[in-house]
């Protein structure tokens, strides 16, 4: 029981501002979305995930491996997070280097090669997300949350004025490098309350660093790989025009991802804990966990999927149309991605993130393959299926493998039946829809049935239910 009110009231936090911050974001994606136009919104999104690739190298996944290593308590974590700074700084450096070398050999234009050597700036603004572990091991996610929404203010202020400047697309890449400064020096200060990094080399520090970080680094360049070498792809067999109707739909589907993000932010501290202390608590919070956030995911699935067409004229405008075939297939791979964010932070709580390789490595390769051969045939459409594909592949390899089969099963269990209440939600969605009612009596009625079903079907248990009056009643 404590276990959950704990998690609930750490995501609370989060997730109340990470969903401010992800609204922020997506009205500054539709408003340059808007006012780029479909060609130029593909340039400003193939930039940014050309860079995503050389992000892997500036973080390593050193980040995830501080917070476990300040949760626990184990060593100077002054000395730590000066260290782990140190090699930010270095990375970052390394990373805009490489981004900036590769670029030059590739058969762009200039102008696209200028818009990577203004935005390969942001890897330095980044080292914010280094700062922010302190918060999260000491379960301040506040002051985080505080920034992060700064951040977007600033952002979303300084596109408007773009946007009534009828500024080129060269000045909003300079505005999304230059946003997050102040954020960056504001954490920094707050940071000091907690702790002050020591920035004394200590090479014993750093080799540790890498030694238990690098299994994620190579995961995250998995990652990478097949959530956005699609977008690359579709840039050099397609064009511009067709990154921008798929990214389109990709920042429509990526918006959702605040929640497992929050959710983890508050849980993985957790994992890390009951690992060392109690099995069984471990066991209750995975379960949860995963439980709790395919009844989230899975009826938006259904319900984007069915409503994508009005969605995005609402959202986009009627020029991106283009973009609902591949919403439609996309907005599937959600699941995953929520479900997944749960194992992957699981298996590095439990010193198991080696194994995450076999899963990212497979999705990786899958994807680069389903894209060579369903781009040219299929364009969105076939980029948006490789993508479901690669990011499901997870799921039977970690019911497969003997020491991750308990967290693969767990997950799968976790999604019948939210399946069942979001298959009958969508089955009224559609009819509802279809006779002509509009989204604002659909959707919260659609809703309702969900919750309705989940209850009948006992989604809830008498935990739950405990759970909710205590937090909403404080009972």
């Amino acid at each position: 029981m404590k276990t959950v009110v704990k998690i609930a009231k750490g995501t609370g936090i989060v997730f109340s501002g990470k969903a401010i911050n992800s609204l922020l974001f997506m009205v500054t994606a539709v408003l340059v979305a808007r006012v780029l136009g479909v060609d130029n919104f593909g340039l400003y999104s193939f930039v940014f995930a050309y860079l995503t690739f050389f992000n892997v190298i500036a973080d390593m996944g050193i980040k995830t491996i501080l917070v476990r290593e300040i949760s626990k308590g184990k060593i100077e974590v002054a000395k730590l997070l000066g260290n782990a700074i140190i090699m930010r700084i270095t990375l970052s450096l390394l990373a805009l280097l490489l981004a900036c070398f590769v670029v030059s050999f590739l058969n762009y234009p200039l102008s696209t090669k200028i818009l990577v050597y203004i935005a390969s700036l942001s890897f330095f603004t980044s080292l914010t997300l280094f700062y922010e572990s302190v918060f999260q091991a000491n379960h301040k996610m506040g002051y985080i949350v505080g920034v992060n929404i700064l951040d977007s203010l600033i952002k979303i202020v300084i596109f408007c004025v773009l946007v009534f400047s009828k500024a080129k697309l060269i000045l909003y890449i300079v505005a999304s490098v230059v946003a997050p400064i102040p954020g960056l020096f504001i954490i920094i200060r707050l940071s000091k309350k907690f702790i002050r990094p020591k920035f004394k080399l200590d090479f014993k520090i750093c080799k540790d660093l890498i030694k238990e970080s690098w299994p994620l680094a190579l995961t995250a360049a998995f990652i990478v790989l097949y959530v956005r070498i699609d977008q690359l792809m579709l840039f050099q067999m397609k064009g511009a025009e067709s990154v921008g109707y798929y990214a389109a739909a990709v920042r429509l589907t990526e918006a959702f991802n605040i929640l497992p993000a929050a959710f983890m932010m508050a849980v993985f501290p957790l994992f890390s804990k009951y690992f060392i202390s109690s099995k069984k608590k471990l066991e209750k919070a995975y379960n949860f966990s995963f439980r709790y956030m395919a009844m989230v995911i899975i009826p938006i699935a259904v319900g984007i999927s069915i409503l994508s067409e009005p969605i995005i004229n609402i959202l986009y405008g009627g020029k991106f149309l283009g973009s609902v075939p591949a919403l439609r297939i996309l907005i599937w791979s959600g699941i995953f991605s929520f479900l997944g964010t749960v194992h992957l932070n699981l298996l590095i709580a439990v010193g198991l993130q080696k194994l995450d390789f076999i899963f990212t490595s497979s999705g990786a390769a899958a994807n680069i393959l389903l894209n060579l051969f369903l781009i040219p045939r299929y364009g969105i459409v076939g980029a948006a299926i490789a993508t479901v594909v690669a990011y499901s592949l997870g799921v039977p390899l970690s019911c497969l493998l003997l020491k991750t089969r308990k967290y693969g099963l767990a997950l799968v269990r976790s999604t019948l039946k939210p399946f069942i209440a979001a298959i009958i939600m969508g089955c009224f969605t559609y009819w509802a829809f279809s006779l002509g009612f509009g989204l604002l009596l659909v959707i919260p009625i659609s809703m309702l049935l969900y919750l309705l079903v989940i209850i009948l079907v006992k989604g809830f248990d008498i935990e739950d239910k405990k759970y909710f009056r205590q937090i909403v009643f404080g009972a």
